[in-house]
């Protein structure tokens, strides 16, 4: 594999904010919903960043960011039929201890379940900052929102998510 010079903060967000209004629109042109399309948009964005150490500055990498844009597009699509026809198996995590795995299982199904509760927006930049490991001002620049707003937003979010846990214990 390839590797190049990393992409530092500011080159992303000059890529971010060149390219977030056109990958919206892919979005925007495949479901038709604003909502979706800013979805489409950020998660790009969050793919595009975890790629960084992997991308030629040199190359066409507005042709890359269409081309994650269009199959995230036809990835959702796919999961909005597969939600609409059948609910989602997890597959077990391959453990020797079996009592182990059983109880993994119901911790990741219950922090599924309390991430599946929080609303959408909440969802996608909790994944930007805690599987992507995107810092605050990576996440703006990637979303177009304030800073100092994404940190009160992932705290509520973080607070919400132990509520549920706590209260609920991620049930539905």
């Amino acid at each position: 594999m390839r590797t190049y010079s990393s992409m530092n903060s500011q080159d992303f967000e000059h890529i971010a904010a060149t390219l977030r209004r056109s990958l919206k629109d892919i979005g925007l042109r495949f479901f038709g919903d604003e909502d979706v399309a800013e979805d489409i948009a950020q998660e790009t964005l969050m793919r595009l960043w975890l790629l960084r150490d992997r991308i030629d500055p040199q190359s066409g990498i507005a042709s890359m960011a269409e081309r994650i844009a269009k199959n995230l597009c036809v990835s959702e699509w796919r999961k909005q039929k597969v939600r609409q026809g059948k609910a989602l198996q997890v597959e077990p995590a391959a453990h020797e201890d079996i009592q182990h795995n059983v109880e993994l299982k119901e911790e990741v199904e219950r922090l599924r379940k309390a991430i599946s509760l929080l609303r959408p927006s909440e969802r996608r930049l909790f994944r930007m900052r805690h599987e992507a490991e995107m810092d605050i001002q990576q996440i703006a620049a990637a979303t177009g929102i304030d800073a100092r707003s994404i940190s009160a937003i992932l705290s509520a979010t973080k607070r919400k998510l132990q509520e549920i846990l706590n209260k609920k214990g991620g049930q539905r």
